[in-house]
């Protein structure tokens, strides 16, 4: 198992041996996304056609699968077929279908795949990374995992990344950024994007610049969203709630955020316990225009509480996916409303 930073370090070195499988899994959605991007652009290189995409599903027919595997060997093509599995449990025909193709190629002496699969998982659980498939897969082919990047860490790949495009961004610059976007990857990578075909190459860019050009109305609102909450301006927290919900912003957006802000209260509170504020304020990389009004939530209530609010954030996400049962979508938003109530009071 490598993690996906090495995997595109090998992807650009031209050192990347080929394998019969490959597994990419993890929560950061860009690592993947360049991760397998790169692959298809390596392996195309090498003349390997891209087939059809599978989706695995309850009801997903792994047999047909199998069959299109076999099928390789009645023509001369060498074929890559990729295989999306969101949650990461194939049951017990898909891991009897993993583990079988990677015993058949692993009995190949060597030779170039004349078939690949490319599977992709979104977080795999301990017990699912130490499953038999996922063994098989290590044994055989590769294991790629995109984990997140820690929250202190993100300026410095803001700028990484920056150079990439061809833009050099100073200190403060980065930090704006990484706060703006609010961790989201993807979302800094667009912006980046954006502001290479604004600026020449080389361009220096200042936290003025990002200040003006990474913004949108979404964000503007997030941003508001956020602050009316951590401020305990409930009716204006409110109002931000309900404006982005007619402006077709979807929930788990609304929960990300949520999420993100309660979790680094349970973070602040259990910090504070050993340090002061302030030093754990610099641990978690929460800028000083923002240590106000996290400070101001932090003195209407406990870890504790915090730790429960947490709790229901859960909650309101196994709705959003399914796995408990809701009578309807509004049910859900009910439960954003109350949890927005819960931050601000």
């Amino acid at each position: 198992m490598i993690l996906a930073s090495a995997f595109l370090n090998q992807l650009q070195q031209n050192t990347l041996a080929l394998k019969p499988i490959y597994l990419f899994y993890g929560e950061e959605a860009l690592f993947l996304r360049d991760c397998v991007d790169g692959l298809r652009h390596s392996l195309q290189s090498q003349g390997y056609l891209f087939g059809d995409r599978y989706e695995v599903d309850a009801g997903f027919d792994w047999q047909s699968l199998q069959m299109e595997t076999q099928a390789g060997s009645l023509f001369s093509e060498q074929r890559v077929i990729m295989v999306s599995m969101p949650k990461g449990s194939p049951g017990t025909e898909g891991a009897k279908f993993i583990q079988e193709w990677c015993k058949f190629n692993q009995a190949q002496d060597g030779l170039a795949p004349e078939v690949i699969v490319l599977l992709e998982c979104e977080k795999l659980d301990n017990r699912q990374v130490k499953s038999k498939w996922v063994s098989a897969i290590e044994s055989a082919g590769l294991v790629i995992q995109a984990k997140p990047v820690p929250t202190q860490a993100l300026p410095g790949w803001c700028q990484q990344k920056a150079n990439q495009y061809g833009l050099q961004l100073e200190a403060e610059a980065a930090a704006l950024l990484a706060e703006r976007v609010e961790g989201n990857l993807l979302a800094a990578d667009q912006e980046l994007i954006k502001l290479s075909l604004l600026y020449p190459a080389d361009s220096l860019i200042s936290a003025q610049i990002i200040a003006e050009t990474v913004v949108d109305q979404a964000h503007y609102q997030l941003f508001a969203l956020a602050s009316a909450m951590l401020t305990g301006r409930l009716d204006y927290a409110q109002q931000m709630l309900t404006r982005l919900r007619q402006e077709g912003l979807e929930a788990p957006v609304i929960l990300w955020l949520l999420s993100k802000e309660i979790r680094q209260l349970v973070e602040l509170s259990q910090l504070r316990q050993s340090m002061p504020l302030a030093q754990a304020y610099k641990q978690l990389r929460i800028w000083q225009s923002r240590q106000a009004e996290v400070g101001s939530a932090l003195q209407r209530h406990n870890l504790h509480y915090w730790q429960l609010l947490l709790k229901e954030a859960l909650q309101i996400d196994l709705k959003i996916k399914g796995i408990r049962k809701t009578l309807n979508g509004e049910e859900v938003w009910m439960g954003l409303s109350a949890l927005v109530n819960k931050v601000a009071v």
